[in-house]
């Protein structure tokens, strides 16, 4: 008999114990072959499985266990006591990793991770000491169900609740984008859990139509707000520690929630109520920077609790009854801040690779297999800073060719010339209404260099003048049409010029070889195309993936895939204004309007998360986009009741929502599209690393509007990032104008939207 002993198993049954070695075998066939009560111990290793579950057993792992599921559930589990103990489960795709229909059922001490739902629990099962992290949903429940001591990290929601009474204790939920999410949720208790660092944008507990459920003795800190309720009733939030907030507490259109014996210091907002009625707020010290209560057409009693000082103070009413009497002049709690993690990137510097030198070939012919023809590709040409028409001249060794253009084309054509076939440096001008540009090729190596050349700051193949922009491509007529020269071929590459090496990967790095030999690489000694050169977050693979999107790895490149709905799509006049913006900075903006989405009204946290499964991931992910692209869909409105917000969909802040009903409310005719563009600029800076804890001007209220105090203390920084700019400037401030200005394009991380943690 052949030995091969693929998987091994322990079974302890009932009745009697063995060992079970399967040649060929699965955990699935342990799973058939046992009985109600059986145990089934996995000894270490990595399985590839989709588990169906229908009987009261346990697995348990024995050292390192990984059973990945392929793109599809990993466990599902249709039985009653079910256990699955000290095992990794991953990859189920746009699933479930484990998906439980039955009850009391326990999941301990496991790692779920990569899918678009890491557990999903109907009611009455128990998770506890697990990790989850890298899913759309950490965790989902319906009802009864009960989590404990687990931590959830990188997920676009946390813990997502529709059903009652389950319950939430001593876990820690972190660099999400919303921790826990409860919607059409009743009576559900959350306690002493740690909730900090999620997303600045979103942030911790997002109550939506949910009632009589409570928040007791949790630590929320860094956030955009630390508990957020919109028509959520009859709530109690009890002896809880809620600071470094953007927003405490924020409640809309709620009745009868309860705030009681809470520490609410050092947020920029304590608690925020709007068109709110019979709000209890009692017993809490209550200390922040900007309102400590912050009321519009509401009425709450905020009677007895400490404001910081010996009298009530940063209490804000519009067309409110805010109730203050009596209070207390010295603080009942302890102000002692939890330290939460810091969790530091290193990052590996890299230098960007120089253009190469010209080296002086004496040659009678260097192609003797053509009669050489130079070729120069345009691939885009647009006008800086506003639609017009222009003639481009291009003179190729003195010959000219004449083309008229207006605004931004994708002429996708080749101008031709012959030239002389032994003269090595053949002389390129272009020139665009007197403004010119000089570019020398070689057609020993196939490079150029002059006013472009490898490593340009602003790419290769691409040419900024002072109002014009061109990205072209230059090249001679190879005989076999693989885009290499004859002279590399026989010189230094050995391949045959007469037989085309187009596409091919002699060093098997994933990368052709005509590309590699554009960008100065070999494709015959296997490099390191991991390294991002450009630090904009893209390695080499990832930027020649795009290359028909003129990607380039040594100039900064960012990518945005916009969506929206009807009625709300982006104006080309303010593409164009951001285009304008980034391109004086050197970074080549590239953004693909792609599809129309369907129209909802009003979107929530969960429809953007679920939108960017459906339209951006397409439901996979290993889409080719996922950490290449942003992703942005313009929108009616969501719950934010602003201009848009960014998001994490999956396990990094990515994604931007924009609200074209807000935006259309007020700006009219061209306002209106410059609004558009500021906007999408002002979130696209969050997914750059831009926060309010970056610097005190971003995303900062007080700057709204003339009778704050904030929009004369910022004045000078003049960026969308700004609100007292949001609506009118198109551009980051490069700290240039004076007193409290800030320079955004130096503090920009290109890198943040694959690798996105908060409050750092």
């Amino acid at each position: 008999m052949k030995k091969s002993l693929l998987i091994t198993f322990i079974l302890v049954s009932s009745n009697f114990t063995f060992d079970a070695a399967v040649e060929g075998g699965s955990i699935q066939d342990m799973v058939n072959n046992a009985k109600d009560g059986d145990v089934i111990y996995i000894k270490e290793g990595i399985y590839f499985e989709n588990l169906f579950i229908n009987k009261s057993i346990s697995l348990i792992g024995l050292g390192e266990i990984i059973i990945n599921g392929m793109n599809r559930s990993v466990v599902t589990i249709n039985a009653n006591k079910v256990r699955l103990i000290n095992i990794s489960f991953e990859n189920s795709g746009n699933e479930a990793i484990v998906r439980i229909n039955g009850k009391y059922n326990e999941i301990v001490g496991c790692k779920i991770y990569n899918g678009r739902i890491g557990i999903e629990s109907m009611e009455e099962n128990v998770i506890k000491n697990c990790e989850i992290y890298k899913c759309g949903a950490g965790i989902v429940f319906r009802n009864r169900n009960f989590l404990y001591s687990s931590e959830i990290s990188k997920c676009g929601i946390g813990i997502e609740i529709y059903g009652s009474k389950n319950e939430i204790v001593k876990c820690s939920i972190h660099t999400c984008g919303v921790a826990i999410y409860l919607e059409n949720a009743f009576q559900n208790f959350i306690n002493k859990s740690n909730i900090y660092k999620n997303n600045n944008n979103e942030g911790g507990i997002f109550l939506l139509y949910s009632h009589h459920n409570e928040i007791y003795r949790c630590n929320l800190s860094y956030g955009s707000f630390a508990i957020r309720m919109i028509e959520s009733n009859y709530n109690a939030i009890r002896e809880n520690k809620i600071f470094r907030n953007r927003y405490g507490i924020k409640m809309e259109s709620c009745i009868g929630n309860e705030i009681k014996k809470n520490s609410i210091v050092k947020n920029r907002f304590g608690i925020a109520i709007e068109n709110c009625n019979d709000i209890s707020i009692n017993y809490n010290d209550i200390d922040n920077y900007m309102y400590n209560i912050d009321a519009k057409y509401s009425k709450c009693d905020a009677s007895h609790n400490y404001w910081g000082s010996f009298i009530p103070r940063k209490i804000h009413r519009l067309i409110s009854y805010v109730k203050f009497f009596p209070w207390f002049v010295y603080p009942m709690f302890d102000d002692v801040l939890f330290s939460m993690e810091n969790r530091k990137i290193s990052e590996r510097k890299t230098e960007i690779k120089k253009s190469q030198s010209f080296l002086k070939i004496n040659c009678n012919d260097f192609d003797p297999l053509v009669d050489i023809k130079v070729g120069i590709k345009i691939k885009r040409i647009r006008s800086i800073g506003g639609k017009r028409k222009y003639e481009l001249k291009i003179s190729i060794d003195g010959k000219e060719n004449n083309s008229f253009f207006e605004g931004d084309c994708f002429p996708n054509y080749t101008i031709w010339q012959n030239v002389d076939d032994g003269k090595q440096e053949i002389k390129i001008e272009m020139m665009i209404n007197r403004e010119k540009a000089c570019i020398t090729y070689d057609l020993a190596r196939g490079d150029w260099y002059g006013d472009d050349f490898l490593g340009d700051k602003d790419g290769y193949g691409h040419i900024k003048l002072k109002k014009y922009e061109i990205w072209f491509d230059i090249f001679y007529n190879d005989y076999d049409k693989d885009g290499l020269t004859y002279w590399e071929e026989i010189n230094i590459y050995n391949t045959d010029p007469k037989k085309s090496d187009y596409d091919k990967d002699y060093d098997g790095d994933g990368i052709p070889i005509q590309w590699e030999d554009k960008y100065g690489f070999s494709d015959f000694i296997k490099e390191n195309h991991s390294i991002d050169y450009d630090e904009d977050g893209l390695n080499n693979i990832e930027e020649y993936l795009f290359h028909e999107f003129l990607s380039d790895p040594f100039a900064k490149d960012i990518f945005i895939e916009i969506d929206y709905m009807q009625g709300y799509k982006l104006h080309e006049e303010s593409l164009q204004l951001l285009y304008d913006a980034f391109t004086k900075h050197d970074i080549n903006l590239h953004i693909d309007l792609n599809e129309e989405i369907p129209y909802k009204e009003r979107i929530s946290y969960r429809d953007a998360r679920d939108l960017y499964w459906r339209y951006f991931l397409h439901n996979n992910t290993y889409n080719i986009r996922y950490g290449i692209f942003r992703y942005a869909i313009i929108v009616s409105s969501t719950y934010s009741k602003r201009g848009g917000h960014v998001f994490v969909g999956f396990d990094n802040c990515d994604a931007l929502v924009i609200c074209g009903d807000y935006i259309n409310k007020w700006r009219k005719g061209n306002a209106r599209k410059v609004a558009y563009a500021s906007l999408l600029m002002h979130e696209l800076g969050h997914t750059l690393g831009l926060f309010e804890n970056t610097f005190g001007g971003i995303d900062n209220e007080s700057c709204n509007a003339p009778w704050l105090k904030g929009y004369w203390i910022y004045r000078n920084y003049k960026s969308c990032m700004n609100y007292r700019y949001a609506f009118s400037t198109v551009d980051y401030s490069d700290g240039s104008h004076g007193r409290n200005d800030f320079n955004d394009w130096e503090a920009l991380n290109l890198k943040f939207f694959k690798n996105s943690y908060y409050y750092e």
